[in-house]
């Protein structure tokens, strides 16, 4: 999810933030208007300027009123490698997570369903990125997909959706490494605010790049690429010659599969194929064989990981730790099987991994949320930045909706995650839908094959059962959902009835704002 937001926000992943990195517009010089300029302004305005009184040639630089005109500069271009690299680690990232696949049902029932949801959840998801993303190819991504289809309203509920899916996925990784650090440690009760004491600091720790110097995060999450990954494959080959294949036909005699519990962290660990959208502007030509082939690729790549570890994992440690008893973070510990030094490799691959998730998101989720007050839509005051390009204040804000969070378990704050992910999930199907209906003519150099189409009510399914599962798991979780939930529609309307007032007096609105500037 982050991926994009260090592409869109920079060239060649370089991620100095919105402001820092004045924002270009074309213009044409008066004497040649077929010349394009571009125009550099250093306050994002609202308002495009479509007449400057001056401008200089194709090879000089002027200034006109806090305005300056350099040469345009190519923007970076994404191959297949950039997109599946991008791909995978805003879906996974790792196995990290994924432990309660097993021990909530049992190691066939779990492979059966990372293969069900690998065709029937995530093809679709992939597809419609594809034919979407190289129909409207565009930085806003989704955004654009749901205005374009179903108007203002919509397109402002599915972005106010991800980002509160995004805020709660981010939540999820201190918890990850603070679980994962006690189970190594062989820490079995903590109370209640030592526990949260801990994951406060995590949080501070991890969100303090974001703070001090953001030109220093993509150069920190490449390390983390290759520092989480090298472990995992060690781990696979190391493990496979001792597999002992007969744990993979156990069962848990005398106790219920938790199905609802199984879905949501599959759902969890294989959602978030549409991150690829909101960059497609970026990626190289054709992008009909860029996009579908980079994303099909991440998607064999992350289900074969997650079938590979956990299956090693089951069949090497039914002794020390069986399958049964697997919890969020245990994954690390199983390493013991292979030696202290593959814990301890494990267990830095597992914090690195969770490490650069968490800065990703939360990196991605800030540029958002100060882009979004630079146009008005949310007070004015969160897009302050300091001289480093940093939005603190937006940082500030998601950090106090994260600290919060922080007092809750894995498991439910999966379910608020996966509740409005699953919600906007199913909106992009719909208008995936609409537009193949309403405009039927519409370019689309990648098309969705007739014959998936036999995949999307399973789709479908799983996105309902995902929804109930989120509401009924608790009271608490049905009154944080159904409330969040209900908090984006006014908002939803004001945005959409704003931008209808700007449009009838022949303004851009803030949305056209935040897509063209994008």
């Amino acid at each position: 999810r982050g991926a994009g937001a260090m592409v869109s926000n920079g060239v060649a992943g370089d991620l100095s933030g919105p402001l820092s990195a004045p924002m270009l517009e074309e213009c044409h010089t008066p004497d040649d208007p077929g010349t394009p300029m571009r125009l550099a302004r250093h306050k994002s305005p609202v308002h495009t300027w479509k007449h400057p009184t001056a401008c200089t040639d194709g090879n000089g630089v002027g200034e006109l009123e806090g305005f300056s005109l350099t040469p345009p500069r190519a923007p970076a271009k994404l191959g297949v490698a950039a997109v599946v690299a991008m791909a995978f680690f805003n879906v996974s990232g790792g196995p990290w997570g994924s432990e309660d696949i097993f021990s909530s049902s049992c190691p066939m029932v779990g492979c059966l369903g990372i293969l069900t949801f690998t065709v029937f959840f995530c093809m679709p998801q992939v597809l419609v990125t594809s034919e979407l993303s190289c129909a409207l190819p565009s930085n806003g991504g989704y955004l654009i997909w749901i205005r374009e289809a179903f108007g203002d309203f919509w397109g402002f509920q599915v972005t106010y959706w991800q980002f509160v899916s995004g805020v709660a996925d981010a939540a999820v990784y201190p918890v990850l490494i603070c679980d994962t650090v006690m189970q190594v440690m062989g820490i079995t009760e903590m109370g209640l605010l030592q526990k949260w004491l801990w994951r406060l600091l995590t949080t501070l720790l991890l969100s303090l790049p974001t703070f001090v110097s953001i030109s220093s995060v993509p150069h920190m999450l490449v390390a983390m690429a290759i520092t989480t990954g090298a472990p995992v494959v060690t781990f696979i080959a190391l493990g496979l010659p001792r597999v002992d294949t007969s744990v993979w036909t156990q069962v848990q005699p005398g106790k219920a599969m938790c199905f609802g519990k199984m879905i949501n962290v599959l759902f969890w660990n294989l959602e978030g194929w549409d991150c690829v959208s909101t960059c497609s502007a970026l990626c190289e030509e054709p992008i009909e064989r860029t996009v579908p082939r980079g994303l099909f690729i991440a998607l064999a790549i992350t289900s074969t990981q997650y079938l590979l570890v956990l299956l090693v994992a089951a069949g090497i440690s039914e002794d020390t730790n069986p399958w049964q008893k697997w919890d969020d973070g245990t994954l690390p510990s199983i390493g013991a099987t292979l030696g202290v030094v593959m814990t301890g490799l494990l267990l830095i691959s597992s914090l690195v991994g969770n490490a650069g998730q968490y800065m990703s998101e939360f990196l991605e989720d800030s540029y958002l949320l100060q882009g979004a007050a630079e146009i008005g839509v949310v007070p004015r005051f969160l897009g302050k930045v300091w001289s480093s390009g940093a939005p603190y204040m937006a940082n500030v804000a998601q950090l106090c909706i994260i600290l919060v969070m922080l007092s809750f378990d894995f498991s439910d704050i999966l379910v608020f995650d996966n509740f409005f992910c699953a919600s906007a999930i199913s909106l992009e199907f719909a208008a995936f839908f609409w537009l193949r209906w309403s405009q039927p003519d519409m370019r689309r150099p990648f098309r969705v094959p007739n014959w998936s189409f036999v995949l999307f009510p399973p789709a479908a399914v799983v996105l309902l059962v995902v929804v109930i599962h989120c509401l009924t798991k608790s009271w608490k979780a049905f009154a944080i959902n159904a409330t969040a939930f209900v908090l984006g529609l006014p908002y939803g309307w004001w945005i959409s009835r704003k931008s209808k007032q700007q449009h009838e007096h022949g303004h851009r609105s803030s949305l056209d704002v935040l897509l063209e500037d994008d």
